[in-house]
């Protein structure tokens, strides 16, 4: 038989706490018995001629490591058979201390997850998604006269950062009246080259999700018009605002858009239908659930999938991001944490022993259920003959919306896309754990939300905090928020003696809320140079007369007036709901 290794740990991008690391495989064919070489970043670590070897690896510094097995020949020399892979050791806080819940504690949903909880938007949705399909279909008679807004992805992207990609072009064509498409050859060339990469396909002709051959409905009936195609080949750049332009294009680049400062504005369109103003987070519920509406072959194929599991609730959702081209961008996450994040789950709302789990790893799903199968019920999709990548890249996007609990992380667009959609099916007031608090992507500027404890009521309670730069000068706390657009001008000014240099937006008293300067207050100066110097110099004016500054960054630290706990990577979570405690722990 030919020889190779069978690798059972680690799989590739594996991730480790570094008490657990280890390796197992074997040696199969005409080589067994041969003696193995076996590194790790480039330092051999041990020889053996064992045809099952299983070794405990502890105390690896944090970060990516490669291990390498080679076959010797009689004379010692490597060329035989080499097995290469990857994996990354984490330090993180152990998961039973993150957070602790107390015994006795019971899950209540949050009023704070950040909505109004006296007004009830999910009543509101049926207009707002009756709004949005009128919209994208005028009467089909228009349609050759119809501007357009064409959405383009930026590139070789995953599903998840494609569906909020188009969410800010569904944004812009609102606001700018005008009919949200596809460029057809870009978009379905870019998908193919997704789905072969990410699948390893040969050929692919599956295109875009919301295109002829997609399982998802349509963007619009006009998609197919000849203005369409057309407007392609408009230049990019071109203003949205010049209504003497009939067509325009949009890159899906959430900050390569045109008048990207419009992405985080909500359509008046959708805003007039509600009582009251509501936020973003709204906005982005109802836009999110639109955009990924199954075609009735698509949701028989649902349906079917969910049979075949044995679906039930009450059901926890998990989805792990796992593929070692996130380990640039963000925390990767063992599987013992999440499991560590399900049994909180269980504990404060009880009665749940079900999981629902996807990953773009297939190993860590089997080895959760290997390992953790008989303390849950741990399904995932099965196998079916003929389904293509997309159904199931859907389906599983479409159970974790319906799951009653969800843990993921926010440094996931596929992961925060399943958020969306969950909080649509749970009356806009999700029951979810983020694994992270990388709210770049959520777009909250300058805000964390944190799990905070009210001794009033007892009650744990989901809350937003200023992340910024606390300066103190004299009696007064004044944050400096950062601007994150690339526009962005950085500000020199000497504090205590060295230079402080920041690209600030605004610069406000703690206490009182009161902006004492915003970097935006020359936009509709007429001598806009001589403004923004007389408000630089105020800044500098400003910051100089700081006596103390606290670099928060990234919400490192979280601080009260007696002591401050490390939020450091990894040992952050973000709760989306609250647990009120027996009246004895009061």
């Amino acid at each position: 038989a030919e020889s190779h290794f069978e690798v059972l740990t680690p799989y590739e991008g594996e991730i480790f706490d570094h008490a657990d690391a280890y390796f197992e495989f074997n040696l199969h064919g005409q080589f067994a018995g041969y003696e193995v070489l076996i590194a790790i970043n480039g330092n051999e670590i041990m020889r053996t001629r064992e045809a099952h070897v299983k070794v405990s690896v502890p105390g690896l510094p944090a970060g990516l490591h490669h291990l390498l097995f080679q076959v010797l020949d009689d004379s010692g020399k490597p060329g035989l058979l080499d097995h290469y892979t990857a994996f990354e050791i984490t330090r993180l806080q152990a998961p039973e201390t993150i957070i602790p819940i107390p015994d006795g504690a019971i899950g209540i949903p949050s009023d704070e997850l950040p909505i109004d909880p006296s007004v009830d938007f999910a009543r509101f949705s049926p207009k707002v998604q009756e709004m949005l399909y009128n919209h994208q279909h005028p009467p089909q008679s228009a349609c050759p006269s119809m501007p357009f807004l064409i959405w383009e992805p930026w590139g070789i992207v995953g599903f998840g950062a494609q569906l909020l990609g188009l969410r800010v072009g569904l944004s812009l064509g609102l606001q700018t009246q005008r009919v949200v498409v596809g460029n057809p050859d870009w978009e379905n060339n870019l998908v193919n080259s997704e789905l072969k990469w990410r699948f390893n396909l040969t050929e692919s002709n599956q295109g875009s999700p919301w295109g002829a051959l997609g399982s998802l409905q349509e963007l619009s009936w006009c998609a197919s018009s000849s203005n369409v195609l057309e407007s392609v080949r408009a230049l990019p750049g071109v203003d949205m605002n010049d209504h003497s332009i009939s067509n325009v294009r949009v890159s899906g680049d959430l900050w390569g858009v045109e008048n990207r400062e419009r992405i985080f504005e909500m359509p008046e369109a959708a805003m007039k239908l509600l009582p009251e103003l509501p936020n973003l987070f709204w906005w982005w519920t109802e836009s999110t659930h639109y955009l990924h509406r199954p075609k009735p072959q698509l949701g028989s194929f649902i349906e079917a999938q969910k049979k075949r599991m044995g679906w039930e609730h009450p059901i926890i959702g998990i989805h792990m991001r796992l593929g070692v081209d996130k380990n640039r961008e963000a925390q990767r996450f063992p599987t013992k944490y999440y499991i560590h994040e399900a049994r909180r789950i269980r504990k404060l709302f009880g009665g749940v022993g079900t999981i629902f789990v996807c990953s773009d790893r297939r190993s860590a799903v089997s080895k959760m259920i290997a390992e953790y199968g008989k303390e849950f019920r741990i399904i995932t999709q099965p196998k079916v003959d003929g389904a293509l990548p997309m159904e199931y890249v859907h389906t599983d996007l479409a159970l974790l919306g319906e799951c009653d609990y969800l843990i993921f992380t926010f440094s996931s667009n596929f992961g925060m896309a399943a958020f969306y959609l969950n909080s649509f099916l749970h009356g806009h007031r999700p029951t979810y754990i983020s694994m992270d608090d990388l709210f770049e992507g959520f777009r909250y500027y300058g805000h964390q939300m944190t799990l905070t404890f009210n001794p009033e009521n007892g009650v744990s309670e989901l809350g937003i905090r200023v992340c910024a730069s606390q300066l103190t000068a004299g009696n007064q706390t004044l944050l400096l928020i950062d601007d994150k657009r690339d526009s962005a001008i950085e500000i020199c000014a000497n504090l205590q003696g060295q230079e402080y240099c920041k690209s600030p937006r605004t610069l406000k008293d703690q206490e009182t809320g009161a902006i004492l300067w915003d970097s935006d207050s020359c936009t509709v100066a007429e001598d806009w140079d001589a403004c923004t110097e007389t408000l630089h110099e105020t800044y500098r004016r400003i910051v100089a007369q700081a006596e103390k500054v606290r670099e928060k960054g990234e919400c490192e630290e979280e601080c009260d007036d007696k002591s401050c706990s490390s939020l450091a990577e990894g040992n952050r979570r973000v709760l989306g709901f609250g647990f009120r405690l027996p009246n004895d722990e009061l």
